[in-house]
C-alpha cells in the first residue's frame, strides 16, 4: 500500500466522529455475495431492505441509487472544508464531459445519461467553449479543450484527444493535491494502475511502444524507463517480471490471468485502492477519513450497478460477481 502522512488536521474532528457513526452503513462482502445471487432487480431491493438504502423509498435500482448518491454526496459536501480536496474529486467528471462534448462536436452521438453534471458546467457550456465562445470554466479545462480541438483541425484522432485531456487531468489532479499526501497516495496509485493497465492491454494485442509512450500518465511511482525494459521483453514471463516491481507485487493472481482475461486484475487493482482508503479508520483527525469513506460508498454504488446491470445484459453470475472489488 502506498504510504502517506496523515494530515491531523483538527476542523474535521466533528466529521470524522460522524463518519465513524455511518460506517455501519457501508455494505459486507457477504451481502456483495447475496446480492450477486439476484434473479431480478426488484430482488436486488429486496436484499437491501435491511439496510440505509431501503431508506431511499425507490421502486427501481436506478431511482435508489440516484437517491442514495445524493444523500451521500450532500454530507461529504457538508463537512469538506478545501476548496482544492473538492476540485481534486470533481475534476475526472470535468475530463469525462469533455470526451463526451469533443466526440459530439466530431459527429458521434452520445447520449445525455452519460453527461455528469454535478459540479460540472453544462452541456451548452460545453458546447458553445468548443466553438471558440468565452464561457465561465475552470482553466485547465478550457486549455485541455483547445489544444483538442487545434489537434484535431485536419484528422480527428480519438487517442489523441484521450491523451491530451488525460494529461490535462492528470497535471491538474497533480498540482491541486500538493500539500494533501492523502489525495497524491490516491492519484499514484490510479496512475500507476492504469499504466499498467495500457501496458499490457497493448502488449498482449501486439501494439507499438510508441502508442503506450503517447499515453504513459506522469507522476505515477513507476517510471516510463521500467516499462521500457518490460517491453523489450517477450510476452512469456512479462507477469513474472512486472511482479519484481513493488507498486504491483500484490497484483499476484491478475497479472496470471491477463492472457486470458483482464477481469481478475481489475478486481485486485480496485482492492488495494480500497485498501488504502480503509487505512483512514485508525485516524482521529483530518480530511482523510471523510474522504476515504466518501469514495468507498462511490465504489458499493457501482458495484450494485454491476450487478443490475449483469441482470440486464444476462451476464453469467459468476462474471458479475468476478467484476465486484470489496473488502472482509
Amino acid at each position: 500500500m502506498i504510504a502517506y502522512t496523515p494530515s491531523e488536521d483538527p476542523r474535521y474532528g466533528f466529521a470524522v466522529g460522524r463518519v465513524r457513526s455511518r460506517e455501519a452503513r457501508i455494505l459486507s462482502r457477504q451481502q456483495f455475495e447475496r446480492l450477486s445471487e439476484s434473479r431480478s432487480e426488484d430482488q436486488i431491493i429486496s436484499s437491501l431492505a435491511d439496510t440505509p438504502y431501503s431508506e431511499t423509498r425507490a421502486d427501481d435500482v436506478d431511482t435508489m441509487l440516484g437517491r442514495a448518491e445524493a444523500e451521500e454526496e450532500a454530507f461529504f459536501l457538508r463537512y469538506l472544508e478545501e476548496e482544492d480536496i473538492r476540485d481534486f474529486f470533481n475534476a475526472p467528471n470535468l475530463a469525462s464531459n469533455l470526451k463526451l462534448a469533443l466526440r459530439r462536436l466530431y459527429g458521434a452521438e452520445i447520449d445525455d445519461s452519460l453527461f455528469v453534471p454535478k459540479g460540472s458546467p453544462s452541456i451548452e457550456v460545453f458546447k458553445k467553449m468548443l466553438e471558440g465562445e468565452s464561457v465561465s470554466a475552470p482553466l485547465w479545462l478550457k486549455d485541455a479543450a483547445g489544444e483538442a480541438v487545434a489537434a484535431n483541425i485536419r484528422n480527428v484522432d480519438a487517442f489523441s484527444i484521450d491523451v491530451i485531456i488525460d494529461n490535462a487531468l492528470v497535471e491538474h489532479l497533480y498540482l491541486v493535491s500538493k500539500g494533501y499526501s492523502f489525495l497524491r497516495a490516491i492519484l499514484v496509485h490510479q496512475v500507476d494502475s492504469t499504466n499498467l493497465l495500457t501496458f499490457l492491454r497493448l502488449k498482449f494485442s501486439e501494439g507499438e511502444w510508441d502508442v503506450f509512450e503517447k499515453g504513459f500518465l506522469p507522476y505515477g511511482a513507476v517510471k516510463i524507463e521500467r516499462f521500457k525494459i518490460l517491453w523489450e521483453q517477450g510476452r512469456d514471463g512479462i507477469s513474472s517480471s512486472v511482479l519484481k516491481i513493488d507498486s504491483y507485487k500484490s497484483f499476484s493472481e491478475g497479472l496470471k490471468a491477463v492472457s486470458e482475461s483482464f477481469l481478475l486484475l481489475e478486481k485486485q487493482i480496485k482492492e488495494s485502492e480500497l485498501l488504502l482508503l480503509l487505512s483512514t479508520r485508525r485516524l482521529t483527525f483530518g480530511y482523510e477519513p471523510l474522504v476515504g469513506y466518501a469514495l468507498i460508498k462511490r465504489e458499493e454504488r457501482k458495484n450494485i450497478a454491476r450487478v443490475a446491470t449483469g441482470l440486464r445484459y444476462g451476464l453469467e453470475k459468476e462474471t458479475v460477481r468476478n467484476s465486484i472489488a470489496w473488502f472482509d
